[in-house]
């Protein structure tokens, strides 16, 4: 299938804009994970993947990073390809960082803000600590809501990364479950090996499609 026409993406698109991190590589791709699908804007590149995932903790853990503007501009850019007007935007709970303005939650709150759409926090933060790894996530408390959005509409979920996208799976079918229509971004998913100008990808969900 061809998703560039079948989504309404300009082929044309730049994908090598500089990187607001690191080695980013610009690779807007759809994910899915037990039936349930979201999109992302970056992947890791796997040459500079542990110096960037490196750097991103660094930026996390300052009050307001440098990364956000940009990072948010391309969700946002992506969000409007794919559906146009988002009616407004949420975010999966924060957790490890153990921060109630952590980096995901302020990401998304720039996405709004980009998009001029309200932001609404839909889940209690769900603090942790230990790694964030997928074989920890099992042990995490069942998701818990604050409020189901009020907006008519699409809702958007935010991430910054989704590594197996046991968050994004986890909180999409929570608010689809509520009878809300929502479309999940994470501005990183997947790693991207580039040899001899060709790519190719991993990712521990269960397809993946590049836009």
């Amino acid at each position: 299938m061809d998703w560039n026409a079948a989504l309404g993406l300009n082929p044309g698109q730049p994908t090598d804009r500089p990187a607001p991190l690191g080695a980013l590589v610009l690779r807007p791709t759809l994910y899915s994970r037990n039936g349930v699908t979201w999109a992302s804007v970056r992947s890791w590149a796997s040459r500079a993947k542990a110096e960037d995932i490196a750097a991103l903790r660094a930026e996390k853990a300052l009050p307001l990073s440098p990364v956000l503007a940009p990072a948010a501009e391309e969700v946002a850019e992506l969000a409007e390809r794919l559906i146009g007007k988002a009616a407004s935007v949420t975010t999966v709970p924060c957790g490890h960082s153990r921060r109630p303005d952590c980096f995901g939650k302020q990401l998304a709150v720039a996405v709004a803000d980009r998009l001029a759409a309200p932001f609404q926090q839909c889940f209690e933060d769900r603090f942790v600590r230990g790694a964030s790894h997928p074989k920890e996530f099992r042990k995490l408390a069942p998701i818990s809501w604050i409020d189901v959005t009020s907006h008519p509409g699409i809702v958007l979920l935010v991430d910054d990364v989704a590594t197996s996208g046991w968050h994004m799976e986890e909180a999409l079918t929570a608010l689809r479950g509520k009878g809300c229509a929502a479309v999940g971004i994470a501005w990183i998913s997947g790693t991207v090996t580039v040899s001899n100008g060709s790519r190719s990808s991993a990712h521990g969900s269960d397809w993946t499609a590049t836009l």
